[in-house]
């Protein structure tokens, strides 16, 4: 990916997402645990049905971060125009009702301004 192309909006959400675990894997804090929660994927029909049995939701952010003091962090990554589904939304209520963290993020920027905030860089 050319700089250009990163500075004109032009960066997709999986590369966008590929960027922020290369950058926690080199700048978070020693007691950071962080994995991505593969809602998005594309499935068929039974296999989505399946999973959903076994409790997947719609709306969960992309990364969960969990850090040393027992707080889990939330973030959410959008493309430059990219918006929060209703489902989202919901899930980002849900997380700030019980106190947890939530970022939601359009840029590789934007995502380590919030979670260098947040307390999960160095």
């Amino acid at each position: 990916m050319k700089l250009s192309d990163y500075r004109k909006g032009l960066l997709s959400e999986h590369r966008l997402q590929v960027m922020v675990m290369q950058h926690l894997g080199l700048h978070a804090v020693k007691e950071a645990y962080w994995f991505a929660v593969p809602n998005a994927a594309r499935r068929s029909m039974g296999l989505a049905a399946r999973m959903k049995k076994e409790g997947m939701r719609a709306g969960v952010a992309d990364i969960c971060i969990m850090l040393g003091d027992g707080r889990v962090v939330w973030l959410e990554l959008k493309t430059a125009k990219g918006r929060q589904t209703e489902e989202q939304k919901e899930f980002q209520k849900v997380c700030e009702a019980l106190g947890h963290p939530y970022l939601l993020a359009h840029s590789l920027d934007e995502a380590m301004n919030g979670l260098r905030a947040a307390g999960v860089l160095k």
